[in-house]
């Protein structure tokens, strides 16, 4: 099937037609929320009260999402939650799009399921 590829392109190009063990397709999910934790820290100003100095520095999170936003949510009014969801619908303050369908559907879920998604799990 990829015989008409050139040889570069046949080498560095993902198998797609291969099926993904329970753990990467795990990988790919834990990558997706992360990176929708990520959009709504950015969006609400997470940023501004983090303790690493590399978000400030930034003017966006670029540590762990995850804590940043569980930590922080409380302090957020519905109504600002609401605005929320809807830039990072939109692709947050910078407009980024999906890397992927999932993360695609994961900025779509409400934020009350999206924060109950436990990342990380032992590897066998």
């Amino acid at each position: 099937m990829t015989d008409h590829l050139p040889d570069a392109r046949r080498e560095s190009s993902p198998s797609f037609l291969k099926r993904r063990s329970f753990w990467e397709g795990r990988a790919l999910v834990d990558a997706a929320h992360v990176a929708v934790y990520r959009l709504y820290c950015d969006s609400l100003g997470f940023w501004r009260r983090c303790a690493t100095r590399a978000c400030k520095r930034q003017r966006r999170c670029v540590g762990e999402p995850g804590g940043c936003l569980v930590r922080g949510l409380p302090f957020v009014p519905p109504s600002k939650r609401d605005e929320a969801q809807s830039t990072v619908i939109a692709g947050g303050p910078r407009c980024v799009s999906p890397a992927s369908h999932m993360e695609w559907g994961l900025r779509r879920m409400d934020l009350r399921t999206l924060v109950t998604w436990r990342l990380g799990t032992p590897t066998p």
